[in-house]
């Protein structure tokens, strides 16, 4: 106090004005501070939304192309593996999906049978969603791949097709155009810095917008950021440098099919950090600016006029920093804005608190803007045909998404404050709650819930439910956050489909078994009719025409017995028509037969002439080959070798005339064997090898 006590008019004028200052200057520097902090808040909530949106989308994505697999892969087209029918209906989904660049089918070898698009002979059995498919038998996220019948980046999904033993006899494949995204980035509405960026599970680029060449499709994304995000939990902020140098702030998801299965793709959303705080930077330094100014010149004024006559009106000056430092962005000083050095320095006062008032005004911009990309993202999901949902730690509803109205005809409002379990159908009840509840103990995420819903009209709707916990700031959970959507029509569509399948299984089956009793029914007439005949020739011709109609009933009864009704088993067909013709086979049977006979699979297209043939030439080998032969010996073999199905009979007796050949023996069964060879798209050759040896090679149907 004696200090100021012994300060002259002017020095203490100089010094009030200095101290009536610096409490703005404080008050700007902690607003300054705050606005950036705040804006920092704020851009970071923002990423992290457009990356959960994002996410939103790709997984919808992902379960529609689940779905769409799914669908395709109980198609009897597809078992019955008609090629053409297939293509069009791929090429129809095509037309009508054109996220997809391609939909097609390949065998268990990879080679592809059935494709949306016109196609040469390719083979996918070299990439590592095909594999993956086939060793887990399960719909399989893949990584970049170029397409091979597109020739553009795609991302690829796989399901495999099983048979009736649930073994994987093939793959169904669907591969998603990169581009697609596009549309989804620009809905997003994001600052022109922004940028979105996709990676598949080894960091090699997917997507990147807006459009850099130093960051191509196909190529892998910054180490860093990668590293950052593997090191990361399913969903992050991370400070980077992106490739270009420039300082952002990444928020990532990670995508995964299932909750223990490893990330198939991340989403990134990048803001550079300077355009964040460009705002709070500009408007920081000019008011810093304009403070020091005023400062500069209100400590001039006193100095220069300083005396009695200035106390006043610096005083006024005085407490009008005052209240602009307590926040009182109204306050003016009143002050004449004269060229006096008090007035000037009025003016440069109320010209600051004008700057902080637009400084507040620019501020409040900046959070309606905010607002505005919040509404927007809140529009994106409105468009959805799905609804948003979130319960309590309780499990009741304390949000509801208008779409559910659509579905169940309840009014949201009506469902605030339920529990998840009311308006269960009737036998869904210990289901849900079993699931739930092993969720809620481990705090896990809800993948592909299904569960029957009472609708508001008394209906039944199946609905499937997707859900995260989410947490509060100090961790402490409080309930799910989720996505459902009414697939009554795909679950009542799969259940007519496969009740369909059965009544036409069984059909087929009935129509085998009576073609194999009517056949025999035909083979008992020719045995009726040869036992009033007594011409040893016509006997002849009787007996070989009974044992073809029984090689052709025999096909039918194998399929009858088959669980596959397309194919039969060809080793088990040769071994039930040897004692047909040989009467006992094994041990003390008076020809010995060695069968090394392979577990082979033929369509009964290629089964009718192919047992007639083996039919013929064990006939022909009974009938010729073992007279007066008390050694005798049959060895029969089968075999695929290299695409073709190899069957060689071979007997120890006398052998060919040098001059034998197929084509030209006169005998009605050699001209058969001839001629069903032909129709299996193959050939018969015989040649002498310590007795007579026929074989029997044509395609397997994969080949033809």
């Amino acid at each position: 106090m004696r200090l100021f006590s012994s300060l002259s008019i002017r020095s203490g004028l100089v010094l009030t004005a200095l101290l009536a200052v610096l409490p703005a200057l404080a008050l700007q520097l902690v607003t300054g501070l705050e606005h950036r902090r705040h804006l920092e808040t704020e851009a970071k909530a923002e990423v992290s939304r457009a990356a959960a949106a994002m996410a939103e989308v790709q997984e919808r994505i992902t379960d529609s192309t689940r779905l769409l697999l799914t669908a395709l892969a109980a198609m009897p087209e597809l078992r019955a593996r008609d090629a053409a029918a297939c293509s069009a209906l791929f090429a129809t989904l095509l037309d009508k999906n054109p996220l997809y660049t391609n939909v097609l089918a390949a065998d268990a070898n990879g080679d592809m049978f059935a494709s949306g698009l016109p196609f040469a002979l390719l083979n996918f059995s070299d990439r590592k969603y095909f594999r993956d498919a086939m060793a887990t038998r399960q719909f399989v996220a893949g990584e970049y791949v170029v397409s091979r019948t597109t020739g553009t980046p795609s991302f690829p999904f796989a399901l495999p097709i099983l048979d009736e033993t649930g073994q994987a006899v093939g793959v169904l494949i669907a591969a998603v155009k990169l581009d697609s995204f596009d549309a989804v980035f620009a809905r997003l509405h994001m600052p022109g810095a922004a940028n979105l960026g996709l990676a598949d599970r080894n960091g090699i680029r997917l997507f990147y917008r807006p459009v850099n060449p130093a960051n191509p499709v196909g190529s892998p994304i910054r180490p860093a950021v990668f590293d950052a995000i593997q090191a990361g939990g399913d969903e992050g902020l991370t400070l980077q440098p992106g490739s270009d140098g420039v300082l952002r702030y990444y928020a990532f998801r990670k995508l995964r099919l299932s909750p223990t299965a490893p990330p198939y793709m991340s989403l990134v959303v990048g803001l550079p950090e300077n355009v964040i705080l460009a705002p709070a930077n500009r408007a920081l330094a000019e008011n810093l600016g304009l403070l020091a100014a005023a400062a500069a010149l209100a400590l001039g004024v006193a100095w220069v006029v300083g005396g009695p006559i200035l106390a006043r009106r610096l005083a006024r000056i005085a407490d009008t920093a005052a209240r602009i430092g307590q926040g009182d962005r109204q306050a003016r000083t009143g002050v004449p804005h004269d060229a006096s050095g008090i007035g000037t320095v009025a003016a440069s006062l109320d010209a600051m608190a004008d700057q902080l008032a637009a400084s507040d005004a620019e501020r409040d911009r900046a959070l309606a803007a905010l607002r505005a990309s919040q509404q927007r993202l809140a529009h994106i999901t409105a468009s959805m045909p799905d609804w948003i949902w979130e319960t309590d730690a309780n499990g009741r509803y304390v949000y509801m998404g208008e779409k559910v109205k659509d579905a169940l005809g309840y009014e949201p409002a009506s469902l605030i404050g339920r529990s998840v379990y009311d308006g269960l159908a009737p036998g869904e009840d210990e289901t849900m709650r079993q699931i739930v509840g092993k969720a809620l103990e481990a705090c896990l995420p809800i993948r592909d819930l299904i569960n029957w819903r009472i609708a508001a009209d008394g209906s039944r709707r199946c609905l499937m439910c997707n859900a995260v916990p989410w947490h509060d700031e100090d961790g402490t959970f409080r309930g799910y956050r989720g996505v459902s959507k009414d697939v009554t029509k795909w679950v009542e569509a799969d259940r007519a489909v496969r009740a369909s399948l059965a009544e036409k299984e069984i059909l087929l089956k009935e129509v085998h078994h009576r073609v194999k009793n009517n056949l025999q029914i035909i083979s008992s007439l020719l045995y009726l009719q040869a036992e009033q005949v007594d011409d040893p020739v016509a006997l002849e011709s009787f007996r070989v025409s009974r044992n073809r109609i029984a090689s052709m009933a025999l096909v039918h009864e194998e399929i009858y017995r088959s669980a596959d009704l397309a194919r039969i088993r060809l080793d088990n067909y040769i071994r039930d028509l040897l004692p047909k013709i040989f009467g006992q086979v094994g041990q003390g049977a008076p020809v010995a037969v060695d069968c090394r006979l392979d577990a082979v699979t033929v369509p009964i297209e290629q089964a009718v002439p192919a047992g007639l043939v083996v039919n013929e030439l064990l006939t022909n080998a009974h009938k010729h080959a073992f007279r007066d032969n008390e050694q005798a010996r049959l060895d029969v073999t089968l075999a695929v070798r290299d695409g073709f199905v190899e069957i060689d009979v071979a007997d120890n007796g006398p052998g060919l005339a040098p001059d034998f050949a197929v084509e030209s023996t006169g005998t009605l069964g050699m001209q058969l064997v001839g001629n069903l060879a032909r129709q299996l798209g193959g050939q018969v050759t015989a040649r002498n090898d310590h007795g007579a040896v026929f074989s029997l090679t044509f395609p397997t149907a994969g080949r033809t």
